[in-house]
């Protein structure tokens, strides 16, 4: 590769090339060993700042191209389920799992896999895997060479002091897939109305997942649907199942338009509790079972974009199985075991995703020991407002002791307050303590033992507590986790 930018671009911009991968390699090495992070972005912003196009410059040796990952929720699960799935398959994936989804992030996942002369290994099975940042997909998309397919989970409202609304962010994609080759394949959700008119002019050919068991949809409106409108004629929507928030099988009243037939589908869940679910899901000409070691219908949707994709590789259908095998990650349910306690760690950043998570942990009617986090960031996330439309009205009685914690913890415990359970029956014995450690240690003594202890937040509380369990021994760097699961 290098030699090839020598000859289309001239001696000096080879150079800088190896300059910028070597010194990036340089600051991730010297990141880790002071220990200031994980370096997964900073490698990148030092590479780019040398040469802009070193994203672009490694993507482009990537023999098999790469699959971008995208939506509100469920990204970096998706991942983790597919980068197995593509293992199992023979494919040698490189998946950015640490979560660092931006510009930079990318260029430090590619880093990690260059020598310091800028080239890849010369592997004919290898396959970029990316989560991205749905804001970012505009600046990272065009970088991606030959993109076989972007999937895009589903659009929710998340981090509205950045993002403003789920519509806005539906033109960020709209932007980012005009640039895309017109050979790939857009993995969409038919349950999201958002999804189904997606840049609609464009040629690329179209694949859609979607839940066919209707046995758990929904009874009437979902308190977190933010109540999306059609996307061609703006009318009202009408749904025969809805699941959660918007997603569903949907029609508009208006013109007609409604949900497109899924080619990838669930036609059998089975939710088994707070750990994992059975789905029976049927893809083009053949129907498999799949022990899912997460729970919910949202990583019901998370398994069946990660087989579409898989499909769409034309990876063996043997190879979906490889799904049982993966690991929670970074707080997607990511379980530690501590003396006496198996603790469930949950990231739950927007009101979908905190419903969602709360009804996968209650949602058969035992009661959990919880500690609930929430927290703003006044530099980049202050708005908080979402969590009066998470749906913790109707799971009162459920949480006999709950701690709350993180810099807005009172603001959690009001909410919590005027959910009813503090009424409830039985009511919450409800305790506030913002220091992450200090609530976690109060929330273990309030944990009979042998029991578990599900910790259920916002990232700032989970990254504060994951720390102090590093230093007690629980849990690893987490970088050194990733490398050991094989990224």
């Amino acid at each position: 590769m290098i030699a090839s930018d020598a000859l289309r671009f001239g001696p000096a911009a080879a150079a800088r090339r190896v300059l910028a991968v070597s010194a990036g390699k340089a600051a991730r090495g010297g990141v880790r060993r002071l220990g200031r992070g994980n370096g997964t972005a900073v490698p990148g912003k030092v590479a780019m700042a040398i040469d802009a196009g070193t994203l672009a410059g490694l993507s482009a040796q990537i023999r098999r191209g790469a699959v971008l990952v995208t939506g509100s929720n469920g990204k970096g699960t998706t991942c983790r389920m597919l980068a197995a799935i593509m293992r199992a398959g023979g494919l040698h994936p490189i998946v950015n799992h640490e979560g660092s989804n931006q510009l930079a992030g990318l260029a430090t996942t590619l880093l990690a896999s260059a020598g310091r002369s800028g080239q890849l290994p010369a592997d004919p099975q290898a396959i970029g895997l990316f989560e991205v940042d749905e804001g970012s997909m505009p600046a990272i998309a065009p970088q991606i060479s030959r993109p076989a397919a972007v999937i895009v989970t589903n659009l929710f409202r998340d981090q509205l002091d950045r993002y403003l609304e789920p519509d806005y962010v539906r033109s960020l994609l709209e932007r980012a897939l005009r640039r895309l080759p017109a050979d790939t394949t857009l993995i969409l959700n038919a349950d999201d109305p958002r999804l189904a008119q997606l840049a609609p002019e464009l040629p690329n050919p179209r694949l859609y997942f979607g839940i066919g068991d209707t046995g758990h949809g929904r009874d009437g409106v979902d308190p977190t649907s933010d109540f999306p409108r059609c996307q061609r004629c703006g009318g009202e929507l009408a749904y025969s199942c809805l699941f959660y928030a918007h997603l569903g099988h949907w029609w508009c009243e208006g013109c007609g338009l409604s949900r497109p037939e899924p080619r990838v589908t669930v036609t059998k869940i089975d939710l088994l509790g707070p750990a994992s679910s059975r789905l029976r899901v049927a893809v083009p000409g053949a129907e498999t079972v799949l022990d899912v070691p997460v729970p919910g219908l949202y990583n019901a949707y998370n398994a069946l974009a990660a087989v579409a994709a898989a499909s769409e590789c034309r990876l063996p259908g043997a190879a979906f199985s490889a799904i049982q095998q993966v690991t929670a990650g970074c707080f997607r349910m990511e379980r530690v075991a501590v003396p006496g306690h198996d603790v469930y760690l949950a990231l739950a950043k927007n009101a979908n995703g905190y419903t969602e998570v709360l009804r996968a942990v209650l949602g058969n009617g035992e009661p959990r020991r919880m500690l609930l986090g929430l927290n703003d960031n006044p530099g980049k996330q202050p708005d908080i407002s979402w969590i009066w439309d998470v749906d913790f009205d109707s799971l009162g009685g459920l949480v006999p002791a709950a701690v709350v914690s993180g810099n807005r913890a009172a603001d959690l415990a009001v909410r919590l307050k005027y959910a009813g359970w503090l009424g409830a029956s039985p009511a919450t014995d409800l305790v506030t303590e913002p220091d992450p450690v200090r609530a976690f240690e109060l929330a273990l003594a309030r944990t009979p033992a042998g029991e578990p202890l599900w910790v259920v937040s916002t990232s700032i509380v989970l990254w504060q507590l994951r720390d102090w369990l590093r230093k007690q021994g629980y849990v690893g760097q987490l970088w050194r986790e990733q490398q050991g699961a094989g990224r």
